[in-house]
């Protein structure tokens, strides 16, 4: 059965609730929606937004700081979404000890602060598509080894051994989404390695050239971020996904020329140019991607409803300086 959102408006209205990275790309979008259901939502961020949403508790700190983070999870709350991170997988090899502390240490800090200080806390975690590495087989199922080719892959792939384990040692109450290449309404980022959907959208609608490594031809799964949205708040307050993981994509695989092309028709500015693979992002390069979401459809009755072309067009209109007013921290992206 399907958990649409006037059951999730139910289901979350009056609930206690912490976003970590709240000021995110994800995070931001989290929050928002929570606020909107009614749930009495803290958000933890290293920078403070200058508009929060009404009603949400703003906490300016960082996940790493082990003290903060059981203070506030000494709260009890309903449901934890952990969403700060550190993104990128060529960035992981120069910064790897950022990439190690915020997106492992920071975890085991909430995870730990559960366990000792409110055991009926459910977390909500977001992974990333990179923990497969390179694909054998279109799409990818759950069941794909694992063989990320970065450090940021091996961190979120620790994250979700962490998950697994307090699980099964603390009964800790998680659930983990494997998110593939989530884009939307959105704040600029400064650099490619953020969000990379995002980024090509905001080039091209400032009338600038993208750059495209080979052909184009390589394969990613696109998924709109209100649909990630309802994914992750559909798993995280359903029993049944309790200590499940469950990949969160569009199902299809789109070439990146093509969502170039649409991207500059929906926008009517910019231009590509195709270029040859720099030797770093090719050692990193996955190959061809497109999620199998049958467990999650199967289990929890979750199907995204955003097609390519609507979500490419409600991201530019978003985007433009008329209505582009979302407050996002660039260093959240999964």
């Amino acid at each position: 059965m399907s958990i649409g959102p006037a059951v999730l408006a139910r289901r979350y209205a009056g609930r206690a609730v912490l976003v970590t990275g709240g000021s995110g790309f994800i995070g931001a979008h989290v929050v928002r929606r929570l606020a909107s259901y009614g749930a009495d939502v803290t958000s933890l961020s290293r920078r403070q937004v200058t508009a929060p949403e009404r009603g949400v508790e703003q906490v300016v700190g960082d996940v790493r700081d082990e003290s903060l983070v059981s203070t506030l999870i000494e709260r009890n709350y309903d449901y934890v979404f952990n969403l700060a991170a550190y993104s990128g997988q060529v960035p992981s090899f120069t910064d790897h000890e950022q990439s190690l502390t915020t997106n492992c240490l920071g975890l085991l800090n909430v995870l730990d602060a559960i366990r000792r200080l409110s055991p009926r806390t459910r977390l909500c975690f977001p992974s990333s598509r990179l923990v497969y590495g390179r694909t054998r087989h279109l799409p990818v199922d759950e069941e794909h080894p694992r063989e990320a080719l970065s450090f940021y892959g091996i961190h979120k792939r620790t994250c979700e051994e962490y998950c697994e384990y307090y699980g099964a040692r603390w009964d800790v109450e998680s659930v983990v989404l494997r998110i593939a290449n989530p884009y939307g309404p959105h704040d600029p980022a400064d650099h490619c390695r953020y969000n990379i959907a995002n980024w090509m959208l905001d080039e091209l609608l400032e009338g600038r050239e993208v750059t495209i490594f080979g052909r184009g031809e390589q394969l990613r799964d696109y998924i709109y971020i209100d649909d990630v949205v309802e994914a992750m708040l559909a798993a995280a307050v359903d029993p049944r996904a309790t200590g499940r993981t469950y990949n969160v994509g569009s199902g299809a695989g789109t070439p990146l020329a093509d969502f170039v092309r649409a991207a500059m028709d929906a926008s009517g500015s910019g231009s590509y140019r195709f270029a040859e693979w720099p030797a770093e992002f090719l050692q990193v390069e996955t190959g061809d991607y497109a999620a199998d979401i049958s467990r999650i459809s199967g289990e929890l009755g979750w199907l995204p409803r955003t097609s390519l072309g609507d979500g490419i067009a409600a991201t530019i209109a978003a985007r433009r300086p008329a209505s582009g007013d979302l407050s996002i921290d660039r260093e959240v992206a999964a």
